[in-house]
């Protein structure tokens, strides 16, 4: 469609000026109150040995399970609202240690960032993973923090060493009382677990007579159950242990999901079971102010000047 010079003028002169006031508006509009809900967390992240296991996708590439729990943790946190608070943890051997209590995560988004990238394996203080106990202290942690934080514990499920089925750890609080969700990290497939020394460097792999296989106190007491096991010993291989999640998150009445493909996915079943608050905030309406004035301006110029080369 053509139009005369006249009203190409008035329809420039007109958009133009559109376009001026949606600025001024954007940069003199003062915030606008509304009230959105937002949900408090707490990430706590395994950093024991077999989180070195390079098996799971990020992209086109294959990357350690220690690096996919802290890229989905981050992202995770990114797509939570401003107003919601998320705090960081680390486990090892048989317990959880809460490194930043949660924070509003908009305003302090630098410094969750900072503290998650210093999240390596030489922080570990024991070689040993024991991730049903190291959930236990997480619960009983989040239990002291005001608001209650939903916990995140993101995890391979490796026990090292095994739990023998009739001496399953005691779990003594009510289960679901702090909600949460277990995060399965890893392959199904059983690979080798690197080792590292104190400089976080990978010099080789766990040999099969270098771990334990059985639960050393079944062994100990003579478990009938224990003595007759002729499981594989494979307890320096490792793979997502799937079903002992599962079981454990039933213990505590937490939710479970495998191997989550986005970050969305854990953050609606955060807020199905969350206890999620009305928090105020002023919302800005600069963005969208000013990214109308800009498509305005990019429809002053662009359409008509690719018309008319269209038909030169």
């Amino acid at each position: 469609m053509s139009l005369s010079y006249p009203k190409r003028i008035f329809l420039t002169a007109l958009v133009m000026l559109i376009s001026l006031l949606m600025i001024m508006a954007a940069l003199w509009l003062p915030q606008v109150d509304r009230e959105i809900e937002v949900m408090d967390s707490l990430f706590v992240i395994d950093i024991t040995d077999s989180m070195n296991v390079e098996d799971v996708s990020f992209g086109n590439e294959t990357i350690n399970r220690l690096e996919w729990a802290k890229e989905y943790t981050r992202q995770s946190i990114l797509s939570m609202p401003c107003g919601s608070h998320a705090g960081l943890a680390i486990f090892s051997e048989a317990r959880s240690l809460i490194l930043m209590t949660p924070v509003e995560v908009c305003a302090n988004y630098h410094d969750l960032m900072q503290m998650l990238s210093q999240f390596r394996p030489t922080m570990a203080w024991a070689r040993s993973s024991e991730v049903s106990k190291a959930l236990y202290t997480a619960i009983r942690q989040a239990k002291e923090i005001t608001p209650q934080p939903t916990v995140v514990f993101l995890t391979d499920g490796h026990e090292a060493p095994p739990v023998h089925e009739t001496l399953f750890p005691k779990f003594t609080d009510t289960p679901g009382e702090v909600p949460g969700v277990i995060v399965g990290i890893g392959g199904s497939d059983l690979v080798p677990i690197p080792k590292t020394n104190e400089f976080g460097e990978i010099e080789g792999y766990w040999e099969i007579n270098e771990v334990m296989h059985k639960d050393v106190y079944a062994s100990s007491r003579g478990d009938a159950a224990e003595l007759n096991d002729n499981r594989p010993r494979t307890e320096h291989l490792s793979s997502q242990k799937k079903s002992h999640m599962e079981t454990v998150s039933r213990r505590v009445g937490f939710e479970f999901i495998s191997s989550p493909k986005s970050p969305q996915n854990l953050i609606k079943e955060m807020q199905k079971i969350s206890e999620t608050r009305q928090q105020p905030v002023k919302y800005d309406l600069f963005v969208w102010l000013a990214s109308i004035a800009l498509i305005l301006l990019l429809l002053v110029f662009l359409p008509y000047s690719m018309f008319t080369k269209q038909h030169e």
